[in-house]
């Protein structure tokens, strides 16, 4: 466990493990975040 986990409590850090072990998560968390963004920044320039 890295210097990062010290901060953290066990279960952030099961967390931040689960990605560390699968980095193809994280690919997908960022991919889902910038589709709501998307998402939501169309939907709130449609209504103006």
């Amino acid at each position: 466990m890295g210097p990062y986990y010290r901060g953290t409590s066990q279960g952030m850090g099961a967390f931040f493990d689960t990605f560390y072990e699968h980095p193809i998560l994280m690919l997908l968390l960022v991919v889902a975040a910038v589709g709501a963004a998307v998402y939501i920044w169309r939907k709130k320039t449609s209504d103006d």
